[in-house]
């Protein structure tokens, strides 16, 4: 499905200003007086896209023109001037490139490849042009005519589907089926000889049997392998593997889980260590500090004695300390009987803990061990004899997988064999080419049913008589032609026609087309004194035309009297209105030209 629509067109002149006009990707209406430029937009949006020629005129000044076209949020500028065979793209979506290209489709570098791109269609083929099968380019241009109804078409008596010149009425219906189902021509195409056939057969048999050859190399070695050796009994061995490959992981991870468990008691074990460590580190310096205390009130004791028969060293006279030291001695031995008391205690605290340090290391040493045998358990043992099963595994498997591959291809080989085969045989003459064929079998029906739907909608009285003929290709009254209803009618039965194929393509193309441009749908329609409401028709057709805008991209150009009254406020509708008046509203599509 195609995914663009048009954006902007711009038209450029030496001192003149730039003319632009966007338009929505749902529903443009561009409304206004005669000579306002309407009709020019859409002669240059045609031009743009590749017609011969444009006619404007010369002395507006405007000389160059372009055309933005919006494909994936990406935009695609075509830009060509007045009486030039070159277009210039500029282009930031990825499939399309930027350059200068040619109208002129026998030229290399031709447009028309980036026109069917902006419809997912990357490469030119050929389709029917003739009952004869000759076979010519599938463009844009034998289909734009249905895309795109001017003015002067607009009141076309015979089917304003078909191209004007009947001699192109197979081409486009080539074309149109291939819209539609994406048809492949190539049996028709009777440059396919028998050389080219025998060419491609060669191609696709070397392909088969170089694959054949390189499978079979593949069987081979595989045979060939240790485990295969044996007559072993694939699937048997695939479910005992599986079985054993289940029991090691099983193992495994149980493994690691009592892993986990003795790292974690190794934690909590040294964590206790450290504690243990803290706490001898401060015992031992009570130990000292005890130490120290009874060192020095045992020297004070001692040194009591001593001065107890002391003299004075200056006047020589016994000193009277013997009530004093008397005291000071009984006091310092109770302290000496604390302290060492006091001391003994922590000796036995300590060597507990000592003790216990000593088992705590034993307990950690003997968990790291065991540690370290699961971790070569597991890494040593358990994973290489997992890799080892899963490697007889996927050996299996492989083996069974290209064995069953061998005979696909065996099968397939024989089978294009046997088509191939056939080339060589005598091939029937081609039927002649008949595109009616090729069509669905309810596309009249179901193109009779979007016709009726139509009018309906837009209060036709007679909707429910209208039938699409695939002899006119057209849409009848109660059997009649659309002309036999004047040209009013008929302009207005060309826009239902258009609608109506809109709709069908929608429906059911493989390939959508994005936009319709209507040129005046409503030119010259007067219902006189019939019993038809001229109203209702025209009315209902503008609400046709915004009830179904998501379709496809819409553009109308409307004269400004038989525009109707409608409800435009929508953000998907974008309404221009050339007022022909420079102080009220825009003037026309030129800025700088006044008709």
């Amino acid at each position: 499905m195609s995914n663009f629509y048009l954006k902007e067109l711009s038209a450029y002149g030496i001192n003149k200003k730039t003319s632009s006009i966007e338009f929505s990707p749902n529903l443009t209406i561009i409304c206004g007086a005669s000579n306002t430029g309407k009709t020019y937009i859409f002669k240059c949006i045609k031009y743009i896209l590749g017609s011969d020629k444009l006619e404007i005129k010369v002395n507006s000044g405007y000389t160059s023109f372009s055309l933005t076209i919006c494909k994936n949020n990406h935009d695609i500028k075509f830009t060509r001037d007045l009486n030039s065979s070159d277009i210039e793209v500029s282009s930031d979506f990825d499939g399309i490139e930027s350059g200068i290209y040619s109208t002129d489709n026998e030229k290399e570098n031709n447009i028309n490849l980036v026109y069917l791109k902006l419809f997912d269609i990357y490469e030119e083929f050929k389709v029917p042009f003739n009952r004869y099968c000759l076979m010519k380019r599938f463009t844009l241009r034998m289909f734009l005519h249905m895309l795109m109804i001017n003015e002067k078409e607009i009141e076309r008596d015979n089917s304003i589907i078909l191209p004007k010149e009947t001699i192109n009425k197979t081409y486009f219906l080539s074309h149109l089926l291939y819209l539609l189902y994406e048809t492949d021509f190539s049996s028709y195409d009777p440059d396919d000889s028998e050389a080219t056939k025998r060419i491609k057969k060669a191609a696709i048999s070397k392909y088969i049997n170089d694959k054949l050859f390189k499978l079979k190399e593949q069987s081979e070695d595989l045979k060939k392998h240790p485990i295969l050796s044996a007559n072993y009994n694939i699937n048997e061995e695939i479910d005992n593997l599986t079985i054993k490959l289940n029991e090691i992981e099983h193992k495994l991870n149980e493994t690691f889980i009592n892993g986990q468990k003795l790292l974690k008691t190794i934690t909590e074990k040294n964590e206790k260590l450290n504690e243990s460590l803290i706490l001898l580190n401060r015992y031992s310096s009570l130990e000292s500090q005890f130490t120290s205390d009874i060192e020095r009130l045992t020297f004070v004791s001692e040194s009591s004695h001593v001065l107890s028969n002391a003299k004075c060293p200056h006047c020589k006279k016994d000193l009277d300390t013997s009530s004093q030291f008397k005291v000071s001695n009984e006091t310092i031995n109770a302290e000496i009987c604390r302290i060492t008391s006091q001391l003994n205690g922590l000796i036995e605290i300590k060597n507990k803990i000592l003790k216990e340090t000593y088992d705590l290391n034993s307990t950690i040493k003997e968990l790291e061990n065991k540690k370290k045998e699961i971790d070569t358990t597991i890494n040593s043992v358990l994973k290489p004899a997992k890799r080892n099963i899963e490697e007889k595994i996927n050996t299996f498997r492989n083996y069974i997988s290209i064995q069953a591959e061998l005979k696909a291809i065996e099968a397939f080989n024989q089978q294009c064999e046997d088509d191939l085969d056939d080339l060589y045989k005598k091939q029937p003459k081609k039927q002649t080419y008949i595109p009616a064929d090729l069509f669905s079998k309810s596309f009249i029906e179901d193109l009779t049913k979007d016709i009726k739907s139509i009018l309906k909608s837009c209060g036709h009285p007679k909707y429910d008589s209208a039938s699409f003929s695939f002899k006119s290709f057209d849409i009848e009254i109660n059997g009649n032609s659309k002309a036999t209803n004047g040209k009013g009618f008929t302009a207005f039965y060309n826009t239902i026609m258009m609608l109506a194929i809109r709709k069908y393509l929608y429906d059911n193309a493989r390939i959508k087309p994005s936009f319709y441009i209507i040129d005046t749908p409503l030119l010259g329609l007067d219902v006189g004194h019939t019993h038809i409401n001229k109203n209702n028709l025209t009315l209902g057709i503008y609400n046709y035309f915004i009830n179904s805008m998501d379709q496809s991209q819409l553009i109308i150009i409307e004269n400004e009297k038989d525009m109707p009254k409608i409800n435009l406020n929508n953000d998907k509708i974008k309404y221009y209105n050339f007022t022909h008046d420079d102080e009220e509203g825009r003037y026309g599509f030129l800025f700088d030209f006044k008709d």
